[in-house]
C-alpha cells in the first residue's frame, strides 16, 4: 500500500475509524475494568466477649455492685443475647485464664467438668473460642490439665454429666509455659482466626507468679518464662502471615476505678498488666486480662506508644467484657478498638435452659457430698474486711484450722476465702464452697521472730497478692513507719510475743511452703499433717453453739486507731 492511498494511516477514513475506536475504548473502560476493580471493602467489626477468673461458679451466690450476679444460667443468657444482637460481626469468645479451679462444689467436685461443658455448650453460638492457662488451671497438675482440655474421663467417684467428658471445645494457647524437660510449649503459642474479610490472631500468655501461688508439686515438670518477651517472640512469625490485627489473651493484670460506659482515655492502671503492656510490641491491639479479679477497661501504651485496649471483667461470671474492633480488610491493621464490661445480674435477664439443666444435673450428682447440714447461723459471715485487714470468715477459718491442730496461733491467706456463709442453715457444700481448695492443714513450730517476720511480709515488696487472717494472736500495726517496722505490739493469747520463743502455728500447706510470697514459713519446723482445710472447717462449725454468730473481733488493729 503506498502512501496517501485512501486507506493510509493519515487518511480521513482511518483517522475517524481511530477516533471512533478511542471514544468507545473510554466509554466502555468503566465497564470493561468493573469486572478487575471494585469500590473500597467495608471494614470489618469483630466483636470479643471475654470472661475472665470464671472459677467453676456455675451455681449463683455471687454478688456484684450489693446485688446478685453471675451463674452459669444467668451468664449464659447474656452471652447468647450479645449473640443473637451482634448484626453478622465475626464473634469470639475469649477465656483469659482460670475458668477452672478454687471452685464451687457443682463444679470442683466433679473435677471442674462442668466448668468446660458450660462454655462448650456456647460453642454453636461461638465456635470461635480461645482461651489460655491461669494458674489455677494447674491445680490439679499438668496431666489433669491436658486431660481437661483434650477430654477422657478423670477420677471422680460421682456420676459425671457427661460421660465420656469430651474435652474442652475451646481452643488452649500460651506462649510462655514450657516443659522442663526439652523447653517445647505446653499449647500453641498463638491461633490465627478468620474474621470474616480479615485475619486476627490470638497470643496466650500465664503469670510468670505462678510458682509463688501454686503448690509446687503441681508444676514441677514446667516453666513460666516472662510474658512480654514470650508474647513478643510470636509477632513477627504472625506478621509473615500478613496478620497484623493482634489480640493478648493474658492471665495477669491490674486495678480501675470502675465506670460505666465505653472506653474512657486517660484512666490509671496499676499493678503488674501495665508494665506487661508498655513492653509489647507495636503490633499489640487488644489485652484481655484476669487474674486480680478487678475491673479494667482503659487504653494504654505499648513499647510503640500505640493505644492498646487493656480489659478484664470482675471474676466469678459476675460480668463480661464486651470488645468491639475494626480491622482495615486493605491492610490487616486494627483501626478502632473499645469495650465495655457488663455486669451479668442475675435480675436483668432469664435463666437460660440449656445452662440450667446443666446445673441441675451438677447439683443432682453432689448431694450426697454437699447436702448434709452442718450448722445454722444468726447472720451472713463474710470476707468484708476492717479498714485494718480483719474479716468475720477469716476469722472464722483460721480458727478451725487452729482447733483441728491443736496450735497456738493460726495463720489464713485471705485469697483462699472463696465463698461467703449465708445465713440461716449452712450444708457441707456451703463450707467446700468457702475452702475448695482440698489443702491440707498442717502445723510448724516458729520462733516468735518468725511470727513477726511473717506479720511484717504483708508490707514488704514485692507485697504478696492477699493479706492474712490469724487465730490465737492479736497485733497493732503502724502505717507511719516504714516497711520492715509496723508491727508495734504482738500478743499471743494475751501474751507478748517473746521472740525467743517456740509457739506452733497452723495454715494449709500452700502457705507452709511459702505461697503467696510468705516465704517465711519455709523456715518452720517440726511439720505435722492434718485434716483437709474443709474438713477441719466442717469439724470446728460442727462445735460451735448453734446458731453461730461471727464477726471481726478486734485481732488486728491500726496504731492510734484502738482495737477494731
Amino acid at each position: 500500500m503506498t502512501a496517501g492511498s485512501p486507506t493510509g494511516a493519515g487518511s480521513p477514513r482511518r483517522q475517524a475509524i481511530i477516533g471512533l475506536l478511542v471514544l468507545l475504548a473510554v466509554a466502555l473502560a468503566p465497564i470493561a475494568l468493573s469486572g478487575y476493580f471494585s469500590p473500597d471493602p467495608e471494614p470489618v467489626h469483630v466483636r470479643i466477649l471475654a470472661v475472665n477468673d470464671f472459677h467453676g461458679q456455675i451455681p449463683d451466690g455471687q454478688k456484684l455492685n450489693g446485688e446478685p450476679a453471675g451463674s452459669a444460667p444467668v451468664l449464659a443468657s447474656y452471652l447468647r443475647s450479645a449473640a443473637a444482637d451482634d448484626g453478622g460481626t465475626t464473634t469470639f469468645i475469649a477465656l483469659p485464664g482460670d475458668a477452672v479451679g478454687a471452685s464451687p462444689p457443682e463444679s470442683g467436685l466433679l473435677l471442674d467438668e462442668p466448668a468446660v461443658l458450660f462454655f462448650n455448650g456456647l460453642a454453636d453460638d461461638y465456635p470461635g473460642m480461645i482461651a489460655t492457662f491461669g494458674n489455677h488451671e494447674f491445680d490439679r497438675g499438668t496431666d489433669e490439665l491436658l486431660r481437661m482440655v483434650r477430654g477422657g474421663n478423670g477420677t471422680a467417684p460421682l456420676a459425671r454429666p457427661v460421660d465420656p467428658y469430651p474435652g474442652a471445645a475451646a481452643e488452649y494457647v500460651s506462649s510462655n509455659v514450657v516443659w522442663k524437660t526439652n523447653g517445647t510449649l505446653l499449647a500453641a503459642p498463638y491461633t490465627i482466626r478468620d474474621a470474616g474479610g480479615a485475619k486476627i490472631a490470638f497470643i496466650g500468655a500465664t503469670t510468670v507468679e505462678t510458682p509463688s501461688i501454686q503448690k509446687a508439686i503441681n508444676i514441677e515438670e514446667v516453666l513460666f518464662e516472662d510474658e512480654t518477651e514470650s508474647i513478643n517472640r510470636y509477632v513477627p512469625e504472625i506478621q509473615q502471615q500478613g496478620v497484623h490485627a493482634i489480640v493478648v489473651v493474658l492471665h495477669e493484670g491490674g486495678v480501675q476505678e470502675p465506670y460505666d460506659g465505653p472506653t474512657r482515655e486517660g484512666e490509671n492502671v496499676t499493678g503488674r498488666v501495665a508494665a506487661i503492656v508498655a513492653g509489647l510490641d507495636a503490633d499489640v491491639d487488644v489485652v484481655l486480662s484476669g487474674h486480680t479479679h478487678a475491673f479494667t477497661n482503659a487504653y494504654l501504651e505499648n513499647a510503640g506508644q500505640n493505644p492498646v485496649l487493656v480489659t478484664q471483667a470482675y471474676s466469678y461470671g459476675r460480668a463480661f467484657a464486651d470488645v468491639d474492633i475494626v480491622i482495615d480488610p486493605l491492610t490487616g491493621e486494627v483501626t478502632h478498638t473499645s469495650a465495655r464490661i457488663v455486669p451479668a445480674y442475675r435480675n436483668g435477664t432469664s435463666p437460660d435452659p440449656e445452662a440450667l439443666a446443666l446445673l441441675e444435673a451438677c447439683e443432682a450428682a453432689v448431694e450426697p457430698l454437699t447436702a448434709r447440714v452442718i450448722t445454722t447461723t444468726s447472720t451472713e459471715i463474710t470476707r468484708l474486711q476492717t479498714d485494718a485487714g480483719e474479716s468475720a470468715l477469716g476469722n472464722l477459718v483460721a480458727d478451725s484450722q487452729r482447733a483441728a491442730m491443736g496450735a497456738d496461733i493460726a495463720f489464713v491467706t485471705t485469697g483462699s476465702l472463696r465463698a461467703e456463709i449465708a445465713k440461716g442453715n449452712v450444708t457441707r457444700g456451703d463450707l467446700y464452697a468457702v475452702q475448695p481448695f482440698s489443702s491440707t492443714v498442717l502445723s510448724m513450730t516458729l520462733t516468735g521472730e518468725q511470727v513477726r517476720n511473717v506479720l511484717e511480709r504483708q508490707w514488704e515488696a514485692p507485697l504478696p497478692p492477699h493479706n492474712l487472717a490469724v487465730s490465737g494472736l492479736t497485733y497493732t500495726f503502724d502505717e507511719r513507719k516504714p516497711a520492715g517496722d509496723r508491727i508495734v505490739d504482738i500478743r499471743v493469747n494475751g501474751t507478748l510475743l517473746d521472740p525467743n520463743g517456740s509457739y506452733t502455728a497452723a495454715m494449709v500447706d500452700f502457705l507452709a511452703t511459702g505461697g503467696d510470697k510468705y516465704a517465711v514459713f519455709r523456715e518452720g519446723t517440726n511439720i505435722v499433717n492434718g485434716p483437709y482445710d474443709v474438713d477441719a472447717l466442717v469439724a470446728y462449725m460442727e462445735s460451735l453453739p448453734e446458731p453461730v454468730d461471727a464477726k471481726p473481733e478486734g485481732r488486728i488493729a491500726k496504731a492510734g486507731q484502738g482495737v477494731i
